[in-house]
């Protein structure tokens, strides 16, 4: 710690410190925003400015940057706040090269991306990062804002930097990589830099920055998840379930619905109706009983077992659009074996609760998850078939080997890909579990007949 130079001060940041808060492009063989934000960052600026600090977003992944639209056009956008990002081609990584889609880097220019950041007199920098196989764009971050300040502290924390916190203390040139939850490593190391903080108030506070183009919000109610799913390491980013506050969550909404006009609102929860009699039944409740329109989505599926007449009537009543479901499997010993999620029963009985609640099947998506280790292809035919019977969206979700998780080690061991070494090989598109039981082209047909059932049975 003794080693770093704090940056010279003028009159004014002496008084309120400047905190920079950076969300980095991203490397991929797609990306597509649906609702894709900013959220932990936000969160975290809200204890920042609690602590005193003059807080500032770099969004690289901002939409409606003039000079990257002059360089490279408009993205494609939807009503909603969801579409496309910029985009640029770029040479795939050795280390994943062999796929016929093009690897590409998404987010504002880099120059402009450098003028953003350059534009700022930081105290401190933090750098969010997301999915493990995305760290190219968190180094590219780290590296400009080195270039431009290289004696400011400099923090890393997000996903990536939980899942794989050696490669990200060995890649990425940061004062402090923060594996797990901020707090409270991220006040021991602003003490230590002599910056002001404050005691951590656990709760999903955001702070409502204007860089996060608030066309579409992000909403999470309950942190973490109950269930310990095998394929999954949620629990490794948030150890324990903790319920959330509707009465902050109904404020939130209110707050983005008044200032900015945000009408689309996205739930990031992984377990959203767990708990729902305390959290999430009030949170509609309070919804249905205001002046207030909004649109809901469900990014992240919910759980079945949890879904009852009686919610789904209140979601419908609230102003959700669609509703997507984990089904996961129609193999009993899937269930059994890796998640005991549900029962075979529940995708008919969730489905006609939907249904009588008033949402149409065009409106449901079953996520189906392809691509485990082992799994063969007509297991996730037979899945796909079955949703799709019921004249419902079928979605495959194509696995990622997930560092923490209950399957990794079989993972691991069934991958021809550096899975340990090389965290650009969780990548999903690749399909790192590829085997002759299960190859790149089944998969290319699974995703097709999910679209054509669903098609066929609507016409």
């Amino acid at each position: 710690m003794e080693s770093f130079v704090q940056p010279r001060r003028n009159q004014r940041s002496l008084a309120r410190p400047k905190a920079l808060l950076l969300y980095p492009p991203i490397y991929d063989f797609a990306l597509y925003d649906l609702f894709l934000k900013p959220y932990a960052l936000c969160r975290l600026a809200a204890w920042l400015y609690r602590c005193g600090y003059s807080v500032r977003l770099v969004n690289a992944l901002d939409y409606a940057d003039s000079r990257s639209i002059n360089a490279l056009g408009r993205p494609k956008r939807e009503a909603r706040g969801t579409g496309k990002f910029f985009r640029q081609i770029v040479p795939t990584p050795p280390e994943i090269a062999g796929m016929k889609r093009s690897y590409a880097r998404y987010g504002i220019l880099a120059e402009s991306l450098e003028r953003r950041i350059a534009f700022e007199q930081p105290d401190i920098v933090l750098v969010s990062a997301g999915m493990t196989y995305w760290y190219p764009g968190v180094i590219e971050a780290i590296r400009l804002v080195r270039k431009v300040f290289p004696k400011v502290p400099l923090v890393l924390g997000g996903i990536y930097p939980t899942l794989c916190p050696e490669h990200a203390l060995s890649h990425c040139e940061a004062d402090l990589v923060v594996s797990g939850p901020a707090y409270p490593q991220l006040k021991d190391f602003l003490d230590s830099l002599s910056l002001p903080t404050v005691p951590w108030i656990a709760s999903e506070e955001l702070l409502l920055l204007p860089e996060v183009n608030w066309q579409a919000g992000a909403l999470r109610l309950n942190r973490g998840c109950p269930m310990n799913c095998a394929y999954c390491a949620s629990k490794v980013i948030e150890p324990r379930f903790v319920p959330g506050n509707p009465q902050l969550l109904f404020q939130t909404v209110g707050e983005l619905w008044r200032r900015y006009g945000t009408r689309s609102f996205a739930f990031y929860d992984d377990a959203l109706l767990c708990n729902k009699e305390q959290g999430f039944l009030p949170f509609l409740d309070k919804i249905c009983r205001s002046d207030l329109a909004p649109e809901f989505y469900l990014p992240n599926a919910v759980h079945l077992r949890h879904l009852d007449r009686s919610c789904a009537t209140m979601m419908k009543r609230a102003g959700f659009v669609e509703v997507r479901v984990g089904f996961e499997s129609a193999h009993s010993q899937f269930h059994e074996t890796l998640d005991s999620k549900l029962d075979l029963p529940m995708l008919a009985e969730g489905l006609e609760h939907l249904l009588r609640a008033g949402f149409s099947a065009r409106s449901i998506t079953a996520y189906v998850l392809g691509g485990l280790p082992g799994q063969e292809a007509e297991e996730v035919e037979m899945s796909i078939r079955h949703a799709a019977g019921f004249g419902i969206r079928v979605q495959v979700a194509e696995y990622s080997p997930t560092p923490g998780s209950a399957l990794w080690p079989e993972a691991v061991r069934c991958s021809s890909f550096d899975l340990k070494g090389e965290p650009l090989t969780h990548n999903n598109s690749i399909l790192p579990m590829r085997w002759r039981g299960f190859t790149l082209g089944d998969l290319e047909r699974l995703k097709l007949l999910s679209r054509n059932r669903w098609e066929c049975s609507t016409a």
